[in-house]
Formats: structure tokens, C-alpha cells, sequence
């Protein structure tokens, strides 16, 4: 097995460790700031590991592979990230729960799932699943207002979910 070297992208992300350091002030200043950067660089690039009820950001960075809307080159752009509280799904039906995101002309998803339990038969799920023309058992979607969960079985034993919306917001 072969051990990538210290500089390698394997390491980026990871803050490393170091027990030695030259005696000097002088020798050990350039070693003392590349390492601050480091550090700072691994912690910046982690998602960060909060899913609230509130727009926050996600700790992700999302880059275009085109030119923008407003016609400027490819910007790192933030993801935002909210977690909706839907409570029990739907028994062959379509339930609706305002998701307080500004969804206009600036909105752009990037990511979007729900997530429930079932605590009295113990069994779980998460999807991400929408369809325009042969929808399947559930269909979850979003629109200015709500999210909007469509079910063609009875899902009510499921009585907590949770949908997570990511998102940017164009500048």
C-alpha cells in the first residue's frame, strides 16, 4: 500500500497533525502560517452538520459549470439549507406545509428530500422522488408556498418527517 505524500489532495480536508516545529521564531513563522491556512481551509470546506428549521448555510459551495444568470462568470455561490417539520404523511392523499423559503427568481434547488418514521412498526424511509407523467407511491414537490406530499397508500403511520430543502440564492 502506498502512502500519498503530505501535500496531496487525500490530506486537504483533513487538519494535520504536528508535534515538531523548528527552534526558531524565524524558521517556524512560515510553518506557523501555512498551517493556520490549513487548518482554515479544512474547516471552512465541511458541511456543516446543522439541519434546523431556519435558512442557514449548508457549509457547501456550489459553482456553475456556465455563465449566470446576470450574465458574470462562474461564482462560488452558498447553499442554503432549511428542514421542514411535516409531520405525518398522508393517507392516500396530499398534505401541504408552508416552507417559508423566498422561492421567486433567485431560487434554484439543488437538493430536496424527505425523510420519515413510522415509530410504532419501526420502519423508516427517505426520498427525493417527484414525476410529471407516471407518478409512483409518493411524490414530493415544491412550489412558491409549500412542499407538497402525495401518497396512493396510506402513509399516516408515519407520523414524523422531515423535508430538507438545499438551495441558492442567484445574486
Amino acid at each position: 500500500m502506498t502512502t500519498p505524500s503530505q501535500d496531496s489532495q487525500v490530506f486537504d480536508s483533513y487538519v494535520p497533525v504536528y508535534d515538531e516545529m523548528p527552534e526558531t521564531w524565524e524558521d517556524s513563522r512560515g510553518v506557523v502560517v501555512e498551517q493556520l491556512k490549513r487548518l482554515a481551509n479544512a474547516v471552512n470546506i465541511r458541511e456543516i452538520g446543522w439541519f434546523l428549521d431556519e435558512e442557514l448555510l449548508s457549509g457547501k459551495q456550489f459553482i456553475p459549470s456556465t455563465v449566470n444568470v446576470k450574465g458574470l462568470a462562474p461564482q462560488w455561490r452558498s447553499v442554503f439549507r432549511k428542514v421542514v417539520n411535516f409531520g405525518a404523511l398522508p393517507n392516500a392523499g396530499t398534505k401541504s406545509v408552508s416552507h417559508g423559503v423566498v422561492f421567486d427568481a433567485n431560487f434554484t434547488q439543488t437538493a430536496f428530500w424527505i425523510s420519515a418514521t413510522d415509530p410504532v412498526n419501526f420502519k423508516a424511509f427517505s426520498l427525493a422522488y417527484w414525476a410529471i407523467s407516471t407518478p409512483g407511491d409518493i411524490i414530493i414537490n415544491m412550489d412558491a408556498t409549500n412542499i407538497n406530499v402525495t401518497t396512493k397508500s396510506d402513509y399516516s403511520g408515519y407520523t414524523r418527517s422531515y423535508v430538507t430543502i438545499e438551495y441558492l440564492l442567484e445574486q
